[in-house]
């Protein structure tokens, strides 16, 4: 994975969410690059500020970028659609031609072939538009089947091996106490097929809850955080945050943009990137698992 082996085998990636769904986040995105307290971000190609998270991420080779796979529309006023402009996805839009607002919907609705359609669409104009997949994701955790047990992991991983990506994927879900006993067995079940193919997996994931909670500030951020950290186990983990500047339009958004600033901040701090340095952990990219990937084929 990388030349310098860490001591206590903790590898963390530091990945920014959400690339292209808004201006304010993009900033915020593109700012953490240029200050390198990030190693990876993923792009949401439907999104209507994918264009200049395109654009930055050409112009920038070190900036690693995969492809946020996205599904959902769910902002009740700003809205998005499929990159497929024909009636294979019919079954992916509401009337208006957006996509479902949750991912709830997605499970009731879409058919299978019009979400393998419109996912290697994402990944084909993300590429049209310089970007060179470090690995694909999901939005709002619409492939996973998480709301009602429908997924569509295995088409996703059809697609990992075609492109030779990896997927995100904990393998610490199966020990998530909010799932019930199936979709423990279920996510067993994709973890060994995803061994079976070759597709590399994360070992764990630390991300906050999106919502800002009553009275919550940064102290609270950074303690949570942090903590996480401390008790990250050997293994790859991930670190995913919602980075934006806390600005009029993110507050049109949603009554979380706050909470947004302060995810940003944190990668900033320079407490965070001394814990680092105390705790021993090496930072490697999503580019790193694909470049591992592609030699052990």
């Amino acid at each position: 994975m990388n030349k310098r082996r860490c001591p206590n085998g903790r590898y963390l990636i530091i990945t920014a969410d959400d690339f292209g769904l808004c201006h304010s986040m993009n900033e915020a995105i593109m700012e953490l690059w240029e200050a390198r307290t990030i190693t990876s971000a993923m792009i949401m190609v439907p999104g209507p500020w994918a264009k200049q998270a395109a654009d930055y991420a050409a112009h920038n080779r070190k900036a690693n970028i995969g492809v946020h796979l996205t599904l959902t529309s769910s902002f009740p006023q700003y809205k998005w659609g499929p990159v497929t402009r024909d009636g294979r996805v019919q079954s992916l839009m509401t009337q208006e031609g957006h996509f479902w607002g949750t991912s709830a919907e997605v499970e009731h609705q879409a058919a299978e072939e019009a979400v393998r359609t419109e996912v290697r669409n994402q990944i084909e104009a993300a590429i049209r538009m310089g970007i060179d997949p470090t690995h694909l994701d999901s939005h709002e955790g619409s492939l996973l089947g998480l709301a009602g047990g429908r997924d569509f992991l295995e088409l996703a991983f059809d697609l990992c091996e075609e492109y030779r990506l990896p997927f995100k994927l904990p393998r610490n879900i199966v020990n998530q106490s909010f799932l019930s006993p199936q979709m423990r067995e279920l996510f067993r079940k994709r973890i060994d097929s995803a061994d079976r193919r070759g597709i590399p997996l994360i070992d764990d994931l630390i991300i906050l809850p999106y919502e800002q909670e009553q009275g919550e500030g940064y102290p609270d951020v950074r303690r949570q955080l942090s903590q996480a950290i401390q008790e990250m186990k050997a293994g790859i983990t991930e670190l995913v945050v919602h980075p934006s500047r806390d600005t009029a339009e993110m507050r049109t958004l949603t009554p979380s943009s706050a909470k947004r600033e302060m995810e940003y901040n944190y990668c900033m701090d320079k407490e965070f990137r001394q814990l680092l340095v105390d705790e021993e952990i090496r930072l490697i990219s999503w580019k790193d698992v694909r470049e591992q990937m592609r030699l052990a084929r």
